[in-house]
This record gives C-alpha cells, structure tokens and sequence, in this order.
C-alpha cells in the first residue's frame, strides 16, 4: 500500500464511501501503476474508470479499492511534468480536503483529462515550451475540460521554478511535487514495477491484465479474488 496520507486523491473510494457499507473486511486493494504519457495506460485506465469499477462496485459494493500509483516513464520527456502537476493538485487538496469535497473524485477526474489529452503533451507538440511554460500549458489544457476548484496561480506556485541568475546562485531543490515524486520512485524501485500498465491485486502483480484486456474479463479476473 501506498502512504496512506494519499487516501484522499489517489484512492478511488473515499474513506466515508467505504465506511458507509460496514463491511466486516476491509477490500481488496488494486494498485494501478500508470503513466500520464503512456497511451497503454490511458487505454487500460478509461475501461477501468469507465466501466470496470462502476460494475463492480455494483455487483460487489466497496469490496475493491482502486489505488492510482503515479509511475514516471523518463524517456517521456512530458511525463515528469503532468505527474507532477497531478501531485502538487493532490497536495493542495490534502491540504485543504475540507474546502474541496470529494478530493477523491477530483483527482481521479483529473487524471481521466490528462489522459483524454496526453496527446497535446507528445514530444513534438510542445518542443518549443520550457518547463514552466508546460506547467501552465497543462493548466490550461485541463481547465477547458475540468473545474479544478483550485486557482491557476496557486497550483502554479507549486510548480514553477524560479529563475536566477549567475552560477552562485542556482537552485536545484525542485518545487512543491519534488518531494512526491521522489516518493512515488523510492516505492516503484521497492516494488518492482517498471512497465507501464501494471496491476496488482492484494500485493501480487498480474501478469494477465494489459490494456489490450476485454471489461468483461477484467471484472472476472478481479472477482477471484473474492
């Protein structure tokens, strides 16, 4: 299991939709390892959040957490900066999770937008951009799709790196998402997740689930564990 401070984004029920069913056992947890750039990811990811996890929650209530695992695939030059535009989105909901609602929701449908848009992030879409000219290209892309609830200035803050000038004064320190990032790595390398799409159920990858897997076999492959 992840850190369970990201209980409230990267979990796909919150804790008080798991609480209202009183199940006697806690569920299974379904760990997600995901990349924003990958469009293997995005095509496993939209059959899971469209329909996997709504059937399933149907036919067997609360008895599956979806855990979202931000994995970062470097030779995606993008990647770096949509995970961690997604963490710093994440840690000012966590900051704030009494303001914001469902922060569960919010950040899965965050991640259903950058996904839907990955392709404005491919290497020769925005090759012209430095690093914070993304960040906000980012901002912008996903606000025409998605109320954020959080202002562009405050999540840019989190992000955006300072320039400064002469090498005595350099700053290589990273931003706000510096610290989850290297998190996510530390817990990636622990694991041994590398491939993205990866799925673990209860601790165990499967080696059987990709994107190119029919819904109906997914929800049959999940109900095993049962």
């Amino acid at each position: 299991m992840i850190n369970p401070k990201y209980s409230l984004t990267h979990y796909y029920h919150s804790a008080r939709t798991l609480a209202a069913t009183k199940n006697p056992v806690a569920p299974h947890i379904v760990n997600l390892y995901l990349d924003y750039n990958c469009p293997f990811s995005a095509k496993l990811f939209f059959k899971l959040n469209d329909s996997v996890i709504p059937k399933l929650q149907d036919k067997h209530p609360n008895q599956f957490q979806f855990v979202f695992v931000n994995v970062i695939q470097p030779w995606h030059s993008n990647s770096v900066l949509l995970h961690e535009f997604s963490l710093a989105v994440a840690k000012l909901l966590r900051d704030s999770s009494e303001k914001y609602g469902d922060t569960n929701k919010l950040f899965w449908d965050l991640s259903n937008v950058l996904f839907k848009n990955k392709e404005a992030f491919y290497d020769s879409n925005n090759v012209t951009l430095n690093r914070n000219e993304i960040y906000e290209q980012i901002y912008d892309v996903v606000s025409k799709d998605l109320e954020l609830s959080i202002g562009k200035d405050e999540i840019l803050k989190e992000l955006q790196i300072v320039p400064t000038s002469g090498i005595e004064n350099s700053r290589n320190g990273g931003n706000g998402a510096t610290n989850d990032v290297k998190y996510f790595t530390r817990y990636l390398r622990g694991v041994g997740a590398h491939v993205t799409p990866t799925v673990s159920v209860d601790g165990i990858i499967n080696d059987g689930i990709s994107s190119g897997a029919e819904i109906d076999f997914l929800i049959e492959t999940f109900e095993k564990s049962l």
